[in-house]
């Protein structure tokens, strides 16, 4: 899937903003769809040793989750140790 970066397309934005491309329901067995980006994570189930890479800023190493966590951003990679997140496919 190619990068989406055209953000000023009122049409595009709220598409990526509601992330209406689905989610992924992503725990230890979880495997990355390649070129597949998020724009959130909630977490359902508490999580350990959580990573989530970003495509600018900083990224998250070895977090623990709480249930009911968000997270936003422009995140390229996520995994958990334990644990279960949603992550919402832009």
């Amino acid at each position: 899937m190619a990068r989406r970066t055209n953000l000023t397309n009122t049409g595009e934005y709220q598409r990526t903003s509601f992330a209406q491309d689905g989610f992924r329901v992503v725990d230890n067995t979880f495997s990355q769809p390649a070129g597949e980006e998020y724009v959130a994570v909630y977490c359902i189930a508490n999580t350990t040793n959580t990573v989530l890479t970003t495509a600018t800023g900083d990224d998250l190493s070895g977090v623990d989750l709480q249930q009911g966590m968000i997270i936003y951003g422009d995140i390229t990679a996520v995994s958990v140790g334990t644990g279960t997140l949603i992550a919402y496919i832009k």
